[in-house]
């Protein structure tokens, strides 16, 4: 059995808050608590420089009333394709996931609306681990309270 997985979810949100979501997710990391404190709490550079491929963040977060801590390394965007993903290298699901990757997508839908995908691609330690759907769950709800807080900057 594999233990090998992908997990994907997805938010409808207004086309004019799709550069704002990107270049949030990619190199502004610390305006997130801004919009969805009740999930993310901090996100803090550790190294290198925001929007910068090997640029490493910590992050807290609260999931179903418990905090938690994740390191990250940027490890790739495609400016093209609005696509930005970070890989954890310390923390709490470090102890569940031998690797996970957290990949955020925005693609146009029409003229007022894009979709902003969160995916997951992981590999648990062992089968009893839980999948990740309360993280998942989470982001796509801040996708959402991020389209909200930031809509109409770039107008």
């Amino acid at each position: 059995m594999t233990l090998r997985r992908k997990l994907e979810g997805e938010a409808e949100i207004r086309a004019t808050a799709a550069d704002v979501l990107y270049d949030i997710i990619k190199c502004q990391l610390y305006h997130i608590p801004h919009a969805a404190s009740d999930f993310i709490q901090s996100v803090d550079l550790l190294e290198g420089d925001h929007g910068k491929i090997g640029s490493k963040s910590v992050w807290n977060y609260t999931l179903g009333g418990k905090p938690y801590v994740i390191k990250s390394v940027l490890e790739e965007i495609d400016e093209e394709k609005k696509y930005v993903k970070y890989r954890g290298i310390e923390g709490d699901l470090m102890k569940e996931y031998k690797s996970i990757t957290g990949a955020c997508h925005v693609i146009p839908k029409d003229n007022e609306t894009c979709i902003a995908k969160w995916i997951f691609e992981y590999e648990k330690l062992h089968p009893r681990i839980r999948e990740p759907t309360a993280l998942l769950e989470s982001w796509i709800e801040a996708f959402k309270n991020i389209d909200e807080h930031y809509h109409g900057i770039n107008k």
